[in-house]
């Protein structure tokens, strides 16, 4: 039965190609031509390059030993130099009354100005 199937499939394969190709013009037969030359070129150098990485990675492992499964490089995580970023030595500045302890002052770029354009620059056309 398995061979009477890839007989059959053979066969069907063989007329659809000369149907196809009795139909088809010179410039698609071409295209196809061209499509499988092309893919054929490429299995030779495929192999080559597969063989080559194997080789590395034999040779690899032979350099190194096996690789371990499930090892993870070791995390060394370091601390601040103490409490507010200063260390035992130095005492933190002193705050003033209208800071409070913690704060921060950032910029948002692209932030909406709380200061209008007239109070930094005078305008454009009392410079002319």
């Amino acid at each position: 039965m398995k061979k009477f199937v890839f007989v059959t499939g053979i066969a069907f394969a063989i007329a659809l190609a000369v149907v196809v190709g009795t139909r088809i013009s010179p410039d698609a037969m071409a295209v196809i031509i061209g499509i499988i030359c092309g893919v054929l070129a490429s299995i030779p150098t495929t192999a080559i390059l597969l063989w080559v990485l194997r080789q590395r990675e034999r040779q690899m492992e032979t350099q190194f030993g096996p690789a371990r499964v499930g090892h993870y490089p070791p995390v060394v995580v370091v601390n601040g130099q103490g409490t507010n970023g200063y260390g035992g030595m130095h005492s933190p500045p002193a705050l003033t009354a209208t800071t409070p302890p913690g704060s921060r002052d950032f910029k948002v770029i692209g932030q909406e100005n709380t200061e209008t354009v007239g109070d930094v620059l005078p305008p454009f056309w009392e410079q002319i």
